[in-house]
């Protein structure tokens, strides 16, 4: 700890003696420590919780895609859609399933049209300040569109 010593001298004239007067300690550094260490723990916090949020929204987003392209892909050979809205809820197992909506359009089933199969998912935001930039839902989406064979 960084400290300053004053000496005054005294005596009568015939032999000087100094004497320890004060001690004064320059800072106090464990105050400013305190402070720096709250402000950038606050920050540190609120960026590791956007990180997570954005981790489970990219998450939840790479499942409805995948599940998406596999009912894509089971649809241009089935052309039955209950199949085809049950096998991209069992691909999204990882999600809530009763949360998952899937639709299904093709404008005819007839060889060499389009099949379009959307796969849309409700993300609930935990964190609340990422709430009230994104909303307290934010819904992620996955199309995918394939030629009927």
């Amino acid at each position: 700890m960084p400290c300053r010593v004053s000496y005054s001298e005294c005596g009568d004239g015939r032999g000087k003696v100094k004497e320890t007067v004060r001690i004064t300690i320059l800072r106090d550094n464990k105050a400013q420590a305190l402070v720096e260490m709250a402000l950038v723990l606050t920050i540190l916090l609120l960026v590791l919780s956007g990180i997570i949020e954005f981790g489970r929204v990219f998450s939840a987003q790479l499942i409805v895609s995948h599940a998406s392209r596999e009912a894509a892909r089971l649809g241009v050979i089935n052309p039955d859609d209950d199949v085809i809205v049950a096998k991209a809820k069992d691909a999204a197992g990882a999600l809530d399933t009763t949360k998952v909506s899937v639709a299904v359009s093709a404008p005819s089933r007839m060889r060499g049209e389009q099949l379009t199969v959307e796969v849309k998912y409700p993300v609930d935001i935990i964190m609340p300040f990422i709430g009230g930039i994104l909303g307290n839902t934010y819904w992620v989406r996955g199309v995918t569109k394939m030629r009927i064979e």
